[in-house]
């Protein structure tokens, strides 16, 4: 039977790499964007130049893959595997991406701080999160594909149907720490049904996301309550180096970006408006940018929806962090992503 990879990029090659390692033959790549011919010696053809429509389509493109296997099922395609389902047919796929995870680090101890874990893990409100972290570290331990953990496509990342972030809120001034192109704020007018959206402040240090984000305003008529600040967040106000990667990637460096931005701190931007729901997904900058959100913190009681997933000690430094400044949170975590990608944790103000 004929094999093919959907998706020529990184994740593509690294599932190559772990099939050619386990003598699992590939017959090509298959890639709607690439203008490249070849990738690692094999060819790469548009869905519509495949002959057979039975053939297995690997997808390697992770977050999408599902609405990918959709598609190309439509198109006849009768052997779709999508992300998860690859990975756990193929597991040496696992082990050959997991070093290329943004949690990875050869050292477990680096990796699993066990102790601290464990006091997160007494924070935990319901049994879902107990038995996801218990899975995430077992995952992370031993990378067994029965550890795997299968991200929950069917929900809305950062509204959630299972943990109701609005609960506390009569009004929402939202904070959206990472606004890219304006996906959340899609998403927030979409779930925040009938409640009144007072504030918006978006943070996007990317001027190539940031045009797109303005144009995502003024298609949901929401440009009045909303400001854009174009600054990254951090603890205190500084220009620090920034890997402008024209994408939802884009990070603050120690050093090596391409460009400098500003960052400041939530505390001293936009304490005035007392935000009750902030949003950070900000490439590894949370814990920093939490720290410069202390006081709102204390003060106000936000809703919290944090990443946790871009560095391996974020997992536990960051709810216990949060812990540190507000013990009056009840906390869940969900995953969204394949290989523990958009792992989120949430803080809702118990009552």
């Amino acid at each position: 039977m004929k094999r093919y990879i959907f998706g020529a990029g990184i994740q593509g090659k690294a599932f190559l790499s772990a099939l050619s390692k386990s003598d699992v033959n590939v017959d090509g790549f298959v890639d709607n964007f690439s203008s490249a011919s070849t990738c690692l010696g094999l060819p790469i053809v548009k869905p519509e130049e495949l002959s057979d429509k039975h053939f297995e389509i690997l997808i390697s493109v992770g977050l999408i893959s599902h609405v990918i296997k959709k598609r190309m099922m439509s198109e006849g395609f009768t052997r779709c595997l999508d992300f998860t389902q690859s990975v756990l047919a193929y597991p040496g796929i696992i082990h050959e991406l997991k070093t290329k995870s943004m949690w990875w680090h050869d050292n477990v101890e680096e990796r699993l701080n066990l102790k601290r874990i464990s006091k997160f893990k007494s924070l935990l409100s319901d049994t879902k999160s107990i038995e996801l972290l218990e899975q995430i570290v077992r995952f992370r331990t031993a990378f067994k594909p029965e550890d795997y953990v299968i991200p929950q496509l069917e929900e809305t990342q950062y509204f959630p149907s299972d943990v109701d972030v609005f609960s506390a809120l009569d009004d929402i001034r939202f904070v959206d720490a990472g606004a890219f192109t304006g996906d959340t704020l899609k998403a927030l007018w979409n779930k925040k049904k009938n409640r009144c959206v007072s504030g918006i402040a978006c943070f996007e240090p990317d001027i190539h996301n940031i045009k797109k984000l303005q144009e995502a305003a003024k298609r949901l008529d929401i440009s009045r309550n909303l400001y854009i600040y174009p600054a990254g967040l951090w603890s205190t106000m500084a220009l620090l180096s920034f890997d402008s990667c024209v994408g939802s990637s884009s990070a603050i460096t120690e050093s090596g970006g391409n460009t400098t931005i500003p960052v400041v701190s939530l505390d001293d931007s936009v304490y005035h408006m007392a935000p009750n729901f902030v949003k950070m997904d900000i490439e590894g900058s949370e814990c920093n940018a939490l720290k410069g959100a202390k006081r709102i913190i204390k003060d106000f009681t936000p809703v919290l929806a944090i990443s946790l997933y871009h560095k391996p000690q974020d997992l536990w430094e960051i709810p216990l962090l949060i812990r540190e400044y507000c013990d009056n949170y009840d906390m869940y975590i969900r995953v969204y992503g394949d290989m523990l990608l958009e792992t989120v944790l949430y803080c809702i103000p118990k009552k």
